[in-house]
């Protein structure tokens, strides 16, 4: 690859994309979660409407009782809730997952699943598991020598994180899922002889567990083989920090500081702070060994997405710590500002080098010095421009002086939709927008509507290389994905309310579509492959 072909304008063509998780997507089969299968009929939704780019929340696994995308069991392992069990051959050959599905109890409870509003994730969890442990007993006995040869090149691929997952995820079954630091010390402090003995007494469920990262990966490779056939690119999204409770810490207690966990100084989402319960890294232990852990995880997304997002990219830089016991660390680590700037400059150019020819997005947001995002200009990683929060003296930045190396949007996974953001203005905020969208003046009225199209055209037209926005607000819909440092149903359960087949057969959808494709189009931004 010649430098020009990786230059940002190559990397980072004009585009328009959606935003949603994939949990969000409703399918014909479903079993009331979205799952990686969904995505072929959404890409081919998004590709008839000129759009570029789906960009995802994290996929790695959860604990079945946890349903945040970013409280992950693995950093590489794909939450097999993901995996479109309809299409997996092995349960249709099952004759027992054929029997148990027929049973009217789990008819009813799978039709309560599939037409539910929001996701219940555990239920969708174990639904799904139990279909694939059918399937997993009938590939144990019938499948063909062709089958396990390619299950068996996956394993031997993927050992250098899959071995420890597998194991990890075996033990915390048995266990009943409870934390790794409960276990007997021999398996705490990983032991040869404890994870040997382990592995044989497991055996089983450790095979039962890579087969779910199989079958997810052999999934994800069709989807994205046929992503690339639309023109469409996968965005996908790496968590800062992996759960204290996973694999990867584990299996690699060295990267981690267990005194005290990582946070957030208070910022636009919290103004006391959010204390995340997540560990902090071992910077010294991580930059001894050249980042590897990160480089890993770098060509693993590589693999799976042709953009990704840096979730929290600030903390790569500085990591806001909150003593989790005494003589724990408080504050910013490092303190040093030289430090920080070193740290992350280091590791995002480690990032960079090992994802290419993927490209690498920050999320930029919140309390984030200057500094830092000269920094990621200087390395050609786009951040973001939220409109609600670009402002300046005179008000809020029209989006067409946005720079080039930026992702434009009207909010995140995190925020309020648009529509409830508007409803939440005061007057003067109001009038500010409709006058810089150049509308009558008489629409800043406390009672006006949010004026939708000609904010989202305002987007497409901001000089952003991408503009991503979240399905709620292509559609003005009101309802949210997560509202942060809250632990409520709401959070993390959010289904579009129309199944993807669907939605080009309702006339109020199709309408709004054909007027964001116009905007698409006169904006430059259609994909290359219309």
């Amino acid at each position: 690859m010649t430098h020009d072909d990786n230059s940002p304008s190559q990397r980072f063509p004009r585009a328009a994309g959606v935003a949603l998780p994939l949990f969000a997507l409703r399918g014909a089969s479903d079993l009331g979660s979205g799952n990686i299968l969904d995505l072929v009929p959404f890409v081919d939704w998004l590709a008839r409407w000129h759009h570029g780019i789906v960009q995802l929340l994290p996929l790695n696994e959860a604990a079945p009782g946890e349903a945040s995308p970013y409280a992950a069991l693995s950093a590489f392992a794909i939450d097999p809730s993901y995996i479109a069990a309809a299409q997996v051959a092995d349960i249709a050959r099952s004759a027992a997952a054929q029997q148990w599905l027929g049973g009217p109890q789990v008819r009813r409870k799978r039709e309560r699943l599939e037409l539910a509003p929001q996701r219940e994730r555990a239920a969708a969890y174990g639904f799904t598991l139990r279909l694939l442990e059918f399937g997993f007993a009938e590939f144990t006995v019938n499948a063909e020598a062709e089958r396990r040869a390619r299950f068996d090149d996956f394993c031997a691929g993927q050992a250098w994180w899959l071995d420890d997952y597998a194991l990890f995820r075996a033990l915390k079954e048995r266990r009943r899922f409870a934390s790794w630091e409960t276990w007997p010390e021999p398996l705490r402090r990983r032991e040869p002889a404890a994870l040997a003995e382990a592995r044989a007494r497991l055996q089983v469920r450790v095979r039962f567990a890579q087969y779910l990262q199989w079958i997810a990966a052999e999934q994800w490779a069709a989807v994205r083989a046929h992503a690339r056939h639309r023109g469409m690119r996968i965005m996908g999204d790496l968590p800062f920090v992996c759960s204290r409770d996973s694999a990867d810490v584990w299996a690699h207690p060295e990267l981690f500081d267990f005194s005290s966990s990582a946070g957030a100084p208070p910022d636009a989402f919290s103004a006391t702070g959010q204390a995340w319960g997540l560990p902090l890294y071992n910077w010294s232990a991580l930059r001894h060994s050249g980042y590897e852990w990160w480089r890993q995880r770098a060509r693993q997304a590589r693999e799976l997405y042709d953009l990704f997002r840096i979730d929290h990219v600030v903390g790569l830089y500085r990591t806001y710590a909150i003593p989790a016991q005494e003589g724990g660390t408080a504050g910013f680590v490092p303190r040093d500002e030289h430090d920080q700037w070193r740290q992350g400059h280091e590791l995002m150019s480690a990032i960079v080098a090992e994802a290419a020819p993927s490209g690498v997005i920050a999320e930029d947001l919140g309390t984030v010095p200057e500094w830092v995002r000269r920094d990621l200009t200087e390395l050609g990683i786009p951040g973001y421009r939220v409109f609600r929060w670009e402002r300046h003296d005179h008000g809020f930045i029209d989006p067409r002086v946005y720079p080039a190396l930026s992702v434009a949007t009207s909010g995140t996974h995190d925020t309020e939709t648009l529509l409830a953001w508007w409803d939440d203005l005061g007057t003067g905020e109001r009038a500010a927008i409709v006058s810089l969208l150049g509308l009558e003046s008489s629409r800043a009225g406390d009672d006006s509507s949010l004026p939708l199209l000609p904010a989202l055209r305002r987007l497409y037209d901001a000089g952003s290389s991408m503009t991503i926005l979240p399905i709620q607000d292509v559609f003005g819909w009101p309802e949210r994905i997560n509202v942060p440092a809250t632990v409520t149903a709401d959070n993390w359960s959010y289904r579009l309310p129309v199944a993807v087949d669907q939605l080009d057969h309702v006339q109020s959808l199709r309408e709004r579509m054909t007027a964001v494709r116009d905007m698409i189009d006169a904006s430059g931004r259609a994909s290359s492959a219309q």
